[in-house]
């Protein structure tokens, strides 16, 4: 009996974790927190359109982390005339930092799923020039992100999302708080936008930067 004891526990120490046999979609599951469901009901591929959030999946780790946190302590939110800002608030309140981590930890190992938009062919070079000589230093040439700079990705962002928090930098609703340095130069570079180039900029990122 001892004899096949020791055999078992052999046996198991040479097997691998179970996460590396399970196939990519299981790996995903089992890795998924608990909260990120309540996530994936606005901030999916499949209902961001509706929702007017942003999608998570393929976003750098460390700026949602950042997020979240800004929604957490009233970096983010905090404005009555920011409704959606408010309820992220909300949801951000309940969060543990383990669970912020987690989460963002998650979001940023999934596969974006690109939704493009479109839009005038004036407009969309408007939004190119103006992308290529102020946007993509720091956020990349396909707007895949720059971690170096504390720059996300925008390539997965739709043209509506990236218009309002275009307006919400220029208006002060975001960057405003002296520690959120990258918030701050994204507020100072929104002032000299006028409406019709974040539309412009936006589009052309919501249209897949053709």
């Amino acid at each position: 009996m001892r004899a096949i004891f020791s055999l078992m526990t052999l046996v198991l120490i040479a097997l691998p974790p179970v996460a590396v046999v399970l196939s990519g979609n299981a790996l995903a599951t089992t890795d998924m927190p608990a909260q990120a469901a309540t996530c994936l009901a606005c901030h999916s591929a499949a209902t961001s359109a509706a929702s007017g959030a942003p999608q998570l999946a393929g976003q750098q780790a460390t700026y949602l982390q950042k997020q979240l946190q800004q929604f957490k302590n009233g970096q983010r939110g905090a404005a009555v005339s920011d409704v959606k800002g408010q309820q992220m608030a909300a949801m951000a309140a309940t969060l543990s930092a383990d669970d912020i981590n987690s989460l963002a930890r998650y979001f940023s190992k999934q596969q974006a799923e690109v939704i493009t938009s479109s839009a005038d062919a004036a407009l969309l070079d408007q939004g190119r020039r103006q992308y290529i000589g102020s946007c993509g230093a720091c956020h990349g040439a396909k707007a895949e992100g720059n971690m170096a700079f504390n720059a996300p990705a925008l390539s997965m962002l739709s043209a509506d999302y990236i218009t309002l928090q275009l307006q919400h930098f220029k208006t002060g609703l975001r960057g405003k708080d002296k520690a959120d340095k990258p918030g701050r130069q994204m507020a100072l570079f929104s002032r000299n936008l006028s409406e019709q180039d974040m539309q412009a900029v936006a589009a052309y990122i919501g249209a897949g930067m053709p």
